[in-house]
């Protein structure tokens, strides 16, 4: 019945969410998204039967689903969720954007209502702020999209420790002086994982990033660069981006 699992190498991870895959493997693509934000994400065929077997048997935090049709068997499935699991979050994937249809969901167990079309960082970012506070925030959604758009393998482990290295070098630039005592550490503690897993997937990471080529300042880049320079680089990019300084 479970399709699929991510997070598995990430340990430390508060939250788990169940999310539902339809057709088009979108469910599969936003599940394996969310795990770059700290949740352990699982999804299953988008079945109102497949939820109810899998939420009997395990403990989740929030379901994701698509309810492209709103029929009085999804009012009903809202309904048994919230009685049954009434700390799990309830977010349907709705294609309607009518206040009416939004307000009829919530008002009978749902804590929001996505809309589609939407990508997958901007609705991780609505449904991390559910769970996470700001300093909470294993990775930022912002910090995701900027190196997803560079080209850098969101599949990978790595992907997961150099988002965190690159919030870490923007907020406390200091850390780059000396990475391996400095940075490493410091993603460890910020992911609950280990220096030597975080070493790990960012050697792992990069090396298949710079053999398929990465953006870097506009130009695809296919020379390795070393880590320090990197992150460097990677976050003054990002800061005039966005006009942090």
């Amino acid at each position: 019945m479970l399709s699929g699992y991510y997070g598995k190498g990430v340990e430390g991870l508060k939250y788990k969410l169940l999310v539902g895959n339809n057709i088009e493997g979108s469910g599969k693509k936003l599940a394996q998204t969310l795990s770059y934000f700290g949740f352990t994400s699982e999804y299953c065929t988008n079945s109102f039967k497949n939820f109810e077997e899998l939420l009997s048997k395990v403990s989740y935090d929030g379901l994701i689903f698509f309810a492209l049709r709103i029929t009085d068997n999804t009012i009903s499935f809202i309904q048994e969720c919230k009685s049954n699991y009434p700390n799990m979050k309830i977010y349907p994937i709705i294609t309607s954007d009518l206040t009416k249809v939004k307000k009829q969901l919530i008002d009978v167990g749902a804590d929001a209502c996505i809309t589609m079309p939407y990508t997958d960082y901007s609705l991780c970012a609505d449904i991390i702020g559910d769970f996470y506070t700001s300093d909470e925030m294993p990775i930022l959604p912002e910090i995701a999209d900027f190196l997803w758009r560079r080209r850098f393998p969101g599949h990978m482990l790595g992907f997961y420790s150099l988002c965190s290295a690159l919030e870490i070098a923007i907020e406390t630039p200091e850390s780059l002086e000396k990475i391996t005592i400095g940075l490493y550490p410091a993603i460890a503690e910020k992911i609950n994982s280990t220096y030597e897993n975080v070493e790990r997937s960012l050697r792992v990471m990069l090396l298949s990033a710079f053999n398929n080529g990465v953006i870097i300042n506009g130009k695809l880049v296919h020379r390795r660069i070393k880590n320090k320079e990197l992150i460097k680089l990677l976050a003054d990019e990002y800061i005039e981006e966005n006009g942090i300084r």
